[in-house]
C-alpha cells in the first residue's frame, strides 16, 4: 500500500472512500469494501482520510491509532491511502475539495461515503453536495446505508458509550473485531513475577479512549501465539499512588519468560467486574486468580 502524507498526485484512476474511520468498525468496513470492488473495474482502490480531526482531538476519544487503522486499511485490500493534516485542508470549500482533491489529486472516477459525511469548511458539504459537485466532474457517487446490528446503528459514538460502559462484547460486534491495544510491555511492580507467571504493562497512547475501569477476560498475542489473560484497566489503586490509567495483563498459564520490551497485542473479551482497591496484597492476588479462572473458563468455552 503507498501511503501520501501530502497532496501528491495519485497517479492512476481511482475509486476513493472518504472518512475518518475511527475505529475502522463494521459501517466504515461497508464503504471501504465498495472502493476495494471497484478494481474489477479497473480502479485503484484508495482512503482519503486525516490524522486527526476536531472531535478525535477530545480527550480519551480516538478508537484506533493511526498504525492501527494503516493495518486494517492494508488487510482490506486498499492500495493507495492519503493521510492528511486537517488543518491544512479544513478552510477549502466543497467546491474546491472536489475539484483540486477527488479530481486533481486522486483522479477519482467513483467516491464512496458514509450516510453521514460531511465535507469542506465548517462541514458545510453533506451527501446531496458531495453528489452534486461529483456529478460536474463525471465522478460516481456511492451513500452507504447505516449498518445496523441487533437495531442499532453502528457509529463511532455508539461504540464508544458501550466502551465507557463496559459493554465489551457489544463494542465488538459492532467493531467486527475486538477491541485493545498494541505495544511494548514496560516494567511494572512485578505482582505477576511474584504469582509465578510474567505481567505485561502497556501505557495508553495519548487521545486512545479508556473503557471502563475494571477486570477484563483478555486474548494476548505474543509472538504470534495467542494466549488467555485476565487484564486490568485502570489505576491500580492497591499498589499505585499514582493516577495514570494503564493496562496491566497477567497471564496465568504463560510458560514463557521475561516479556520486557515485547511488542504484544491484548484484546478484551469480556468484563469481569469493576476495579477496586484492596485491603492487601494478598486480597489483590486471590481475587485476580479468581478473575484468571473465570476468564480461562469464559475464553475456553466460548465461541467469539
Amino acid at each position: 500500500m503507498r501511503i501520501f502524507r501530502d497532496l501528491t498526485h495519485s497517479g492512476k484512476p481511482t475509486a476513493v472512500a472518504l472518512g475518518y474511520f475511527d475505529g475502522v468498525h463494521l459501517g466504515h468496513r461497508a464503504v471501504l469494501k465498495l472502493a476495494v470492488e471497484s478494481k474489477s473495474r479497473g480502479l485503484t482502490p484508495a482512503v482519503f482520510t486525516f490524522s486527526e480531526t476536531p472531535k478525535s482531538k477530545d480527550i480519551n476519544a480516538r478508537l484506533s491509532t493511526s498504525d492501527d487503522k494503516i493495518k486494517i486499511f492494508e488487510s482490506l485490500g486498499i492500495e493507495v491511502l492519503y493521510i492528511l493534516d486537517f488543518e491544512q485542508l479544513k478552510n477549502k470549500s466543497p467546491e474546491t475539495f472536489v475539484k483540486e482533491i477527488l479530481r486533481g489529486v486522486f483522479n477519482a472516477k467513483e467516491v464512496f461515503c458514509g450516510f453521514n459525511y460531511r465535507f469542506g469548511k465548517l462541514g458545510k458539504g453533506d451527501t446531496n453536495e458531495l453528489k452534486r459537485l461529483c456529478e460536474k466532474e463525471n465522478i460516481a457517487v456511492k451513500v452507504c446505508e447505516p449498518v445496523k446490528i441487533d437495531g442499532a446503528v453502528v457509529s463511532s459514538t455508539e461504540i464508544r458509550n458501550l466502551l465507557r460502559k463496559g459493554e465489551i462484547k457489544t463494542a465488538n460486534r459492532l467493531l467486527g473485531y475486538n477491541f485493545g491495544i498494541r505495544g511494548a510491555s514496560v516494567e511494572g511492580s512485578h505482582l505477576g513475577t511474584s504469582m509465578d507467571t510474567p505481567t505485561i504493562n502497556l501505557n495508553f497512547e495519548e487521545g486512545i479512549l479508556l473503557p471502563k475501569f475494571g477486570v477484563y477476560a483478555s486474548l494476548v498475542t505474543i509472538d504470534g501465539k495467542e494466549h488467555i489473560g485476565v487484564t486490568n484497566i485502570g489505576v491500580k489503586p492497591t499498589v499505585s499512588a499514582e493516577n495514570s490509567p494503564n493496562c496491566e495483563t497477567w497471564l496465568p498459564l504463560f510458560k514463557g519468560g521475561n516479556l520486557y520490551g515485547k511488542t504484544v497485542d491484548v484484546r478484551l473479551i469480556e468484563f469481569i467486574r469493576s476495579e477496586k482497591k484492596f485491603d492487601s496484597i494478598d486480597d489483590l492476588k486471590k481475587a485476580i486468580k479468581h478473575d484468571a479462572q473465570t476468564s480461562v473458563f469464559y475464553i475456553s468455552s466460548s465461541d467469539f
